[in-house]
């Protein structure tokens, strides 16, 4: 399901803020990113951000560095 961009905004803002808390820190982290890549209305910068995401969260990063990393992309797409 394609949603609005301000839509998957909300839904990964409120993602994040429990990423570090969540019971699977990376299935969340997969969660935000898939949100928000399959949101309609980026900009092809804002599109690459969110692959550039995708594929480091592939790397396995520890939760604290996911959602440190996952702020500052929303603050970037906000």
């Amino acid at each position: 399901m394609i949603t609005s961009r301000s839509e998957a905004l909300a839904v990964a803002k409120r993602q994040c803020r429990t990423l570090t808390s969540a019971p699977d820190p990376r299935e969340r982290g997969q969660a935000i990113f898939a949100g928000l890549a399959r949101a309609d209305g980026w900009s092809k910068t804002e599109q690459n951000k969110i692959i550039a995401f995708g594929a480091w969260l592939s790397e396995r990063p520890s939760p604290t560095a996911m959602k440190a990393r996952c702020q500052q992309l929303l603050a970037s797409l906000a």
